[in-house]
């Protein structure tokens, strides 16, 4: 899973998810802007949170879901060398943001003084104890570990969320545009549109298929549908994800979880029809 421009917008837009991953109110990031930081040519940090106000530390972000042995020493380099090009005696704190565990560098020890100091939050996303209804930042980053069945419901959660929160602004969109790019990162095999319509991201008449297929005379089964409550234009998109999902290499079972159907019915769109 691709990552580094995905988070980089989504703290960018929720700058509070940090402070709650650090187990802070969220409301701190008033004091702060985020900002991603090149040092030098190709150095860059993921993101750093510059605080407004003296006295508060400046907050380094960094996000990992490939092992990378060296992912610490580059970390612990890239704080050193902001602190000596801007003020050796800001105080700093450092977010290591990681899939799990198993992504985690296995040798620690020259680094153990610092990760075993307060100035370092080690974060592992598969291990997230959160609340029944937490805050949204939060409940967007679920969806990189929830098991496939479990996003479908997840993401309606997550809309809902942000249209109680954000109703008629542009943040929702905002948030609903972050959410579409994870589930991309998360669903190789589907392409976006594909991703707005098995996750009800918007209308489908308002997709760039749609349009497509409007002018080309291939909706026509799809507005009829609609307009006398059948299924049929919602069947066959079913259908074309059934068989992109399963050109990929994922069993009936996967494709059911994944679209939310019976795997009776995947199973039928998979069987050829007779001619």
């Amino acid at each position: 899973m691709e990552t580094d421009s995905f988070f980089c917008q989504f703290f960018k837009q929720l700058p509070e998810t940090v402070f709650e991953l650090m187990g802070l109110p969220g409301t701190q990031a008033r004091a702060y802007r985020f900002d991603s930081v090149e040092i030098k040519k190709s150095f860059r940090i993921d993101g750093v949170l510059v605080t407004k106000e003296a006295g508060l530390p400046v907050i380094f972000v960094e996000v990992q879901f490939q092992r990378r042995p060296k992912f610490y020493a580059n970390l612990f380099g890239k704080v050193f060398w902001y602190l000596e090009e801007n003020d050796p005696g800001q105080e700093w704190r450092a977010v290591a943001l990681f899939e799990s565990r198993a992504v985690e560098p296995a040798q620690l020890g020259p680094y153990e003084d610092l990760l075993n100091s307060p100035r370092v939050k080690r974060i592992y996303l598969d291990e997230l104890s959160l609340p029944d209804d937490p805050p949204l930042g939060l409940a967007i980053l679920q969806l990189v570990t929830v098991v496939r069945e479990q996003v479908r419901p997840l993401v309606t959660r997550v809309m809902q969320k942000a249209e109680r929160q954000f109703r008629d602004s542009e943040m929702e969109k905002t948030v609903i545009g972050l959410v579409e790019e994870l589930l991309l990162r998360r669903f190789a095999e589907l392409d976006r549109e594909e991703i707005r319509i098995m996750f009800q991201l918007h209308d489908l008449r308002e997709s760039k298929v749609w349009q497509e297929a409007h002018q080309t005379g291939l909706t026509e089964g799809i507005e009829k549908g609609i307009k006398t409550g059948r299924a049929e234009g919602k069947t066959m998109a079913q259908a074309e994800m059934v068989r992109k999902c399963l050109a990929n290499g994922m069993s009936a079972k996967e494709i059911a979880q994944l679209l939310g159907l019976p795997l009776a019915q995947v199973r039928r769109l998979i069987k050829p029809k007779k001619s």
